[in-house]
């Protein structure tokens, strides 16, 4: 399947705590948008640099000041950001803090006819439904106490699910989690790692036990993408059964 870098089908999120965080260039805002929108298909935003130059027309230099700042900020994680087309991800804070946009925009009160909150950018970003971040996507859960041990994961549990039952090595759950939610796969991806299993499993090593990482080093290293032999028809129909029961 051939993805569009350059002009994404899918809508751009601009939570509150970025558009008006007083910190940011506007470019870096419009920066964050169009990686947001590049994170639905596969959860991540894999553009190369030069996506992001000729669409803003900056320099590198200042796109990888921006990018900075966005990961200062906590409001993006870099992995493998070493700018290589196809091998960074870009990942996007969907779990962001709603604001009232009269605490950062910087606008005196004096200059505002009424409240501040009801005047700056948009009406009342808190009360405004049209305006309230996204929803979580469904399987999320709400947020848990840092280094709370969790039973699933945030993100599509009845996925990682499947996952972990199928995943010959059952070590450090915990870890698998954690790397599941960082991944955020989105449905396509999952099908495409659990095909990727069903083959290694299948292997000679695998097999006897050798060489099986971690879950967590799977999924953090994209382990799925190590080259094996193709399986059958009938494998990948059995793939498909455990996956979605």
């Amino acid at each position: 399947m051939t993805v569009n870098t350059e002009k994404p089908g899918f809508f751009a999120w601009l939570p509150p705590a970025v558009r008006y965080d007083r910190e940011l260039p506007s470019t870096a805002k419009l920066l964050f948008a169009e990686i947001s929108a590049m994170t639905h298909l596969y959860g991540y935003c894999f553009a190369s640099n030069e996506h992001f130059l000729d669409l803003f027309e900056i320099s590198e230099r200042t796109l990888q000041g921006h990018l900075k700042v966005l990961e200062s900020r906590g409001y993006i994680r870099i992995e493998n950001g070493n700018g290589g087309a196809g091998r960074r991800r870009i990942y996007v804070n969907f779990n962001l803090p709603v604001q009232n946009p009269a605490e950062n925009c910087g606008v005196p009160r004096k200059k505002l006819r009424g409240d501040p909150a009801e005047n700056c950018g948009e009406n009342n970003i808190v009360n405004n439904k049209h305006n309230n971040p996204p929803k979580a996507p469904q399987g999320e859960k709400r947020a848990r106490k840092k280094n709370e041990p969790k039973d699933a994961p945030d993100w599509k549990p009845e996925r990682f699910r499947g996952f972990w039952d199928y995943y010959p090595r059952h070590t450090s759950k915990q870890a698998a989690i954690k790397a599941w939610d960082a991944l955020r796969p989105a449905d396509e991806l999952i099908d495409r790692i659990a095909e990727a299993l069903r083959r290694q499993k299948a292997t000679d090593e695998w097999s006897r036990g050798i060489g099986i990482p971690y879950a967590s080093t799977y999924l953090n290293q994209a382990r799925w993408e190590d080259e094996v032999e193709s399986p059958a028809a009938s494998d990948r129909e059995e793939v498909h059964r455990i996956w979605l029961n």
